[in-house]
């Protein structure tokens, strides 16, 4: 059960109140919050896994979109070199 409202809350679109570097959730903005799940636990936990699962692949897609970046920084600065050598034409 905890997973799931992990995930719910996760999901929300939390209308917190902005501070100077932090923003601020209270009690009310958790009051508002309508919770919806399924009374069976099984799938609850279903749901939790399949959440889990997307999760992950989200985090293994950044990463490797995180290292092409790199890589096409790298190549970048490898081609500028070249170019101010004289060695592309």
């Amino acid at each position: 059960m905890n997973d799931y409202l992990y995930h719910f809350y996760g999901a929300c679109n939390w209308d917190s109140t902005k501070g100077a570097t932090i923003s601020r959730l209270y009690n009310d903005n958790l009051k508002q919050i309508k919770i919806v799940f399924s009374k069976s636990l099984a799938e609850q936990r279903v749901i939790v896994a399949k959440l889990d699962a997307l999760s992950a692949e989200t985090k293994k897609l950044e990463a490797i979109y995180q290292k092409k970046l790199a890589d096409l920084e790298e190549l970048k600065k490898s081609l500028l070199q070249k170019v101010f050598r004289g060695e592309l034409s």
